[in-house]
């Protein structure tokens, strides 16, 4: 293991994390509490959702949707502990601390719902601990960067899209099955508040050293769900269900991009990001290639990559996060829109983030 000697922090903004975790920790929110979701999770019954399946999917997807969540979910201990690792290479008490007093413990409920859902759809109790045991004992890599912003940043983007995958099952049990999509949105409501604070911890880190944005186009590029890990079997069908479950990808993307601005800060950082992530993904803007489209950015410096920013919220349709409409645009203002919008237009927007 070689440390990235150029992660480091001023002593004012560990100060800063330091007490973002406190207040996390001193106010959580409402925590799931095992022992009750075990007993509410005995009125569970799927099986009118099983034997009369939703267009697209059969009784197999049902199970394999189902125990993608359950292993995911399962498998925090793996992943807690590659995050604790990782905090204490680089002394980072603020992360470690966060994971072990507050993220892990809140994390290991999660599975319940969906091991209760699972024997109430008839499978054996041995069957069922017997693949948790397995997924637990699955070999997980961490692969997205070493560094606490690496691994902040990843926590954003991996809960962002727990927390979808939980919605789009609480969404598909609503009517068949309403006690457990109740629990299931629970669960869900956890993954948004994790969402923020890696959110907000990243930012804290950006903020302090505004070159860290490479470490976030190296977490994008090379981030993998952990599903892929501890549930290979499953997280591979996932592009062929979201469909299925009537997933809404372009919100998704949306979503991300909106995340991602709010944690750089502005346009220009966001441009830096996009054309950190094209460079590794060969996304194009229009006929040019990313790399030289970059240096061409570079030479024109902050302006540059902030019109990329700019072309990319558009894209999207977050264009009102930067958009002054009260003014009348003067004539450079107009130029710069027309360069923006032909971005915009011949931009292309994959994050290779659009899963479960």
């Amino acid at each position: 293991m070689t440390l990235t000697r150029e992660y480091t922090l001023p002593e004012a903004t560990e100060d800063r994390l330091d007490a973002l975790v406190a207040r996390i920790e001193a106010n959580p929110g409402r925590m799931l509490d095992p022992r009750e979701l075990e007993r509410e999770t005995e009125t569970l019954d799927v099986r009118p959702l099983l034997a009369d399946p939703p267009p697209g999917l059969s009784e197999s997807d049902l199970i394999g949707i189902l125990k993608l969540a359950l292993l995911t979910e399962a498998g925090t201990d793996l992943y807690a502990n590659a995050i604790t690792e990782r905090a204490r290479w680089y002394d980072a008490d603020w992360l470690d601390g966060f994971t072990s007093r507050v993220w892990q413990p809140d994390e290991l409920s999660h599975h319940t719902p969906y091991r209760r859902l699972m024997l109430q759809s008839g499978f054996a109790e041995s069957e069922v601990d017997r693949e948790i045991r397995d997924a637990q004992a699955a070999s997980f890599e961490h692969q997205a960067g070493d560094t606490p912003v690496h691994i902040t940043t990843y926590g954003m983007l991996q809960e962002y899209l727990t927390d979808n995958w939980h919605g789009l099952i609480a969404r598909l049990l609503h009517g068949s099955a309403p006690v457990a999509s109740r629990l299931i949105g629970r669960v869900k409501q956890r993954e948004t508040l994790h969402t923020m604070w890696y959110r907000d911890m990243t930012a804290i880190q950006l903020e302090a050293n505004p070159a860290f944005v490479r470490h976030l186009a190296e977490t994008i590029t090379n981030f993998h769900m952990p599903g892929e890990a501890v549930a290979p079997q499953f997280e591979a069908e996932v592009p062929r269900w979201l469909p299925q479950l009537e997933a809404d990808l372009e919100r998704m993307v949306r979503d991300i991009v909106r995340l991602l601005y709010q944690t750089v800060g502005d346009t220009k950082q966001a441009g830096r990001l996009l054309m950190g992530v094209a460079a590794e993904r060969n996304i194009r803007i229009g006929p040019f290639d990313p790399a030289h489209v970059d240096i061409a950015l570079r030479r024109l410096g902050g302006p540059g990559y902030g019109l990329v920013g700019e072309a990319l919220l558009v894209k999207v349709g977050l264009g009102g996060l930067f958009e002054d409409r009260s003014a009348r645009p003067s004539l450079p203002g107009r130029l710069r829109g027309l360069a923006r919008d032909w971005v915009a237009e011949h931009m292309e927007v994959d994050l290779g983030l659009e899963t479960a």
